[in-house]
């Protein structure tokens, strides 16, 4: 599974990391995060609503998108979203 619509809140970023709060509403996912950019893996999860191991792999997909985000717009807003109608 990978989410279609999905959203990242409070983002702060730097050279190094992503952190901030995710959340896939049509798939009852939230959890709040902090992603190493270098390394490319997420370093922790919290305040999850499924179990991290649900969450895990297909949030990197949606990391992914932010990791290209950033690239193409050379900057992230602090809440940036992926919705497809």
């Amino acid at each position: 599974m990978s989410y279609l619509n999905f959203y990242f809140r409070d983002l702060e970023y730097d050279d190094g990391f992503y952190g901030g709060t995710f959340s896939a509403p049509d798939y009852g996912v939230f959890c709040k995060f902090l992603y190493d950019r270098e390394k490319r893996e997420i370093i922790d999860i919290w305040d999850n609503s499924k179990p991290v191991e649900e969450i895990m792999k297909d949030m990197l997909q949606s990391i992914y998108w932010l990791d290209s985000k950033l690239e193409e717009k050379g900057t992230l807003r602090k809440n940036e979203s992926r919705i497809c109608y």
